[in-house]
């Protein structure tokens, strides 16, 4: 989805990008063809952390990466994005022997902000978190 000169997504950009995917055909009106099975889209979106914040794309959940090689302090600077978030993946985990980060600082500031998100610790590079990961998203994909 190109959005311009924009700083974030919209519903509608995402609706219309959403509607010429090969597999999402539609038969009268918004009703799925016969035998469409219902799936995940995984949305990333574009910019900072405060744009993203402040539009609805229609989405079931906002998960937020956070990467520690950015600094603790994020959930103070970025407070819309982390209190809009249901869960935050704090990535890049497998770095912190390497990085002046301070775990326990970041999750103090994260419940500051937001206290009932989940937060699952990432790593691609170790697979650690992967797990729990996935086990949120098919939680997600089975809730009513």
């Amino acid at each position: 989805v190109n959005t311009g000169k924009g700083c974030h997504l919209d519903a509608r950009m995402v609706a219309d990008a959403f509607a010429r995917l090969p597999l999402h055909q539609h038969h009268d009106g918004h009703e799925h063809a016969q035998g469409h099975q219902e799936g995940l889209l995984l949305i990333e979106n574009v910019g900072n952390l405060v744009c993203p914040a402040a539009f609805d794309l229609g989405e079931k959940a906002k998960v937020l990466v956070f990467s520690i090689t950015e600094g603790e302090d994020k959930p103070l600077k970025y407070p819309d994005m982390f209190q809009a978030a249901g869960l935050i993946l704090i990535n890049k985990c497998d770095l912190l022997p390497h990085l002046r980060f301070d775990m326990d600082k970041a999750m103090g500031f994260i419940r500051q902000v937001n206290p009932g998100a989940a937060v699952i610790q990432l790593s691609a590079t170790t697979g650690q978190g992967f797990d729990d990961w996935m086990g949120w998203l098919e939680q997600q994909c089975t809730a009513a």
